[in-house]
Parts: structure tokens; sequence; C-alpha cells
């Protein structure tokens, strides 16, 4: 139902073009006048071309000479262009297949050198990656100088100054706890740079963290340290050292 509308709409418009298609133009002989005489007569004085023939639109349409054959002279010219062109085209041609060619050769021989000598390169992007030297032995030559100076846990104790021993204590337990996480430290690291290395799993970190802080004012900042706070960063550390540290 919705189509019929369409339908008559279409109708409406197509009908008028079947009427004006069907109709014949009125012909009218063209005459000229005695004023058009004098304006052609005019004009010859002025250059412009009277004698040119012009086609009248409301003349019958000229007869179409369908059976003309082009001169010899320009088909011979036109089949030399033709053969131009077809030499310009087969020379693009070359040297387009010659650039394809070098190019293809080029990017084969780079493929070839990636495989050949290329293949066994490996590249981590990795911040922290596998270390294959952890498995060294201790008191390895690029470990800090603080790292391979520790002695043993009576040794620390017995010394009476409890400055030193508490830096002692502080190289003692973060050595040892860096060692057991198999983290190979290097020569210019600070107890900081160790401690940040460790993970955040580790066990008892908090009071790593606060010995190497203790430490640090005691080495750098001239402060006293009480027998009271010595033995309490003793007992917070005896875990990180094992239960038979000595």
């Amino acid at each position: 139902m919705r189509l019929i509308p369409l339908y008559f709409v279409l109708l409406f418009l197509i009908i008028p073009l079947q009427n004006s298609s069907a109709q014949e133009a009125v012909r009218t002989p063209l005459e000229i006048g005695p004023s058009g005489e004098e304006y052609l007569k005019s004009l010859r004085f002025r250059r412009i071309g009277t004698d040119v023939g012009y086609f009248d639109p409301t003349a019958p349409a000229p007869e179409l000479k369908t059976d003309q054959q082009p001169d010899k002279e320009t088909g011979e010219n036109g089949e030399a262009s033709d053969r131009g062109n077809q030499s310009r085209g087969g020379e693009v041609n070359s040297v387009r297949w010659t650039i394809g060619l070098v190019m293809a050769l080029v990017l084969g021989a780079i493929f070839y050198l990636f495989l050949r000598f290329g293949g066994n390169i490996s590249v981590s992007l990795k911040r922290e990656s596998g270390n294959i030297s952890r498995n060294r032995p201790k008191g390895q030559p690029d470990a800090p100088a603080w790292a391979t100076r520790t002695g043993s846990l009576e040794d620390i104790l017995r010394t009476s100054d409890r400055r030193l021993a508490l830096i002692q204590l502080m190289r003692k337990a973060l050595s040892t706890t860096v060692s057991a996480n198999g983290i190979l430290m290097q020569r210019s690291w600070t107890a900081r740079d160790a401690l940040r290395h460790l993970p955040s799993t580790q066990s008892h970190l908090d009071r790593l963290r606060e010995l190497v802080l203790a430490s640090e004012r005691v080495q750098f900042g001239g402060r006293d340290v009480s027998e009271e706070e010595f033995r309490s960063h003793v007992d917070g550390c005896r875990p990180l050292l094992g239960t038979g540290a000595s």
C-alpha cells in the first residue's frame, strides 16, 4: 500500500518527459533582410570572416560521412607515435622491474645476515633480569667493601664501642640477608641500595630498615648509641642472622 503513492508520483514525472520528446521542432526559414545585408557589408571591411558557413539550428542535420580514411602520412605518423609510446612504456616497465629486483636482493641479503649473525643475540628489556652469577662464592671481588668486612656476631657483641658495634651489626645483617635472597651486589652499592633491592616480602624488613637508618645517623651524624638501643637492634636482627648465628 505504501508503494502506490510513489507509483503515481513517478508516473506524473515521466508523462511530461514522453510528451516533450515526442514533439518536433518547428522549422522556420532563415531570411536576411536589408538591415542584415548592410550589417554583412560593414563587417567585410573589419577583417571579420563573413564567408564562414554556420550550421543553422533550424535546418536539417548535415550528412555525416563515416567512410572517410586518414591520410597515409597521418597514419604513418600515428603508427610511429604509437610505437614510440610503446617503447617508452617498455623502458619504464624495465626500469621498474630492475629497481624492484635490486630492492628484493638487498632485503634478502639483510634478512640472511640477520639470521646468520643475529640469531644468537638475546636482549632483555626487563629491569630485573636473571643473574647468572648469583652462585659465585661469598666474598666476590665486585661486592662493596663494607659487605666483605663483617665479623661474627660474638665479635660484634664483644666490641666495647657501641657506635662501631652498631655499624658492624648493620653490615652483618644486611649482607647476610642480601646473600640469602641470591642478590649479587655491585661494588658501588651503598647500604640503602642493597636494602632497596630486597623483596617487599622479606621478613623483618622494617627492623632491618631501622637498623640501616640508625647506623647512618651514627656513622655520618656522630650520634651516640645506648646499651639498651644496641640490644634492641641485636634482638630485632637475630632472625635475619639465623638461630645459629655466631
